[in-house]
């Protein structure tokens, strides 16, 4: 019993030593960020959200749906319907690129069927039996919306168009883009091939992430060629805003007479990103424009 008692009291003492200097370690290795307190340094990394600096309200648009956020932050500046479900037209086209770059390499030639070049709407011109690379199909498909291009692309990319086509929807499920449905990779109105613009959003923000199609988005004009160089394509951007204004470097466009007109727009002005969806419009361009002379007067960056 006595030794019990000496025991308990050393180790009480012991413990008594001990503890506040090891506490006192503990608390000169914690890191800031675990306490809530951040460095300047390390704040100046985040990007700004765009902040309300006048009151105007925003000028009314024939579109049935749009949306505009800032790129960089991810913040919504202004919506309409964003969640409507509509026709996209051509826009569809994006997530026909998006696919073909997953499951092929840029560099691969493409012997162009017979049954692709028989086709309604924007073609690039292109011949059967003509041999061209994918990244001269991409060129013609996203820079003057050929629709040529997107079938000869999708049926090199799966041999069969419906495989393509849940490939397409496959891919929309995994970017969480639940109410879009592809029928087509043209982007024709056939079924029911439609989305959002809260799902374009998504769509819009992992096609900027590639580096090979942001290059072609910003292109105006230019030709590509066959690989025995017999045949010449001529491309020119459907995109009338990136003609006018060079502050915008993309995206896409589409119209049907169901969809009417669609734009996706790329606005980069003083160091900002500014993305804007235009969907079911009877002025694509001028309600595109509208909106992004109103974000630049109302938000500050």
């Amino acid at each position: 019993m006595y030794k019990k008692i000496i025991y308990i009291s050393v180790g009480f003492l012991v413990g008594i030593a001990f503890v506040p200097h090891s506490f006192n370690n503990s608390q000169s290795t914690i890191n800031p960020k675990v306490l809530g307190i951040e460095t300047n340094a390390k704040s100046e990394q985040y990007y700004k959200s765009p902040e309300i600096s006048i009151n105007l309200s925003p000028p009314q648009v024939t579109a049935k749906s749009a949306l505009i956020f800032d790129l960089g932050s991810d913040t919504i500046l202004y919506s309409k319907d964003f969640d409507t479900q509509l026709p996209i037209a051509s826009l569809t086209k994006l997530m026909t690129a998006l696919v073909v770059l997953d499951k092929q390499n840029v560099t691969n030639r493409v012997e162009v069927n017979q049954a692709d070049t028989k086709v309604v709407g924007s073609a690039m011109g292109l011949t059967g039996g003509e041999v061209i690379l994918v990244q001269d199909l991409l060129r013609g498909m996203l820079i003057s919306s050929s629709n040529d291009a997107a079938l000869a692309l999708a049926r090199s990319t799966s041999e069969d168009i419906q495989i393509f086509v849940d490939l397409m929807n496959q891919q929309a499920r995994d970017l969480k883009m639940t109410e879009t449905n592809f029928t087509n990779p043209v982007g024709w109105d056939i079924n029911d091939n439609y989305s959002t613009c809260l799902d374009l959003k998504k769509l819009v923000i992992e096609i900027l992430k590639q580096d090979q199609l942001k290059n072609i988005f910003k292109t105006k004009e230019t030709e590509v060629q066959s690989q025995d160089k017999l045949y010449i394509h001529k491309l020119v951007t459907t995109n009338k805003l990136m003609l006018a204004n060079p502050n915008i470097v993309g995206i896409k466009t589409g119209y049907t007479t169901k969809a009417l007109g669609n734009l996706i727009i790329d606005s980069q002005v003083l160091g900002t990103n500014v993305i804007a969806i235009i969907l079911n419009s009877q002025d694509r361009e001028g309600d595109a424009q509208k909106l992004l002379d109103w974000v630049y007067s109302v938000y500050r960056w």
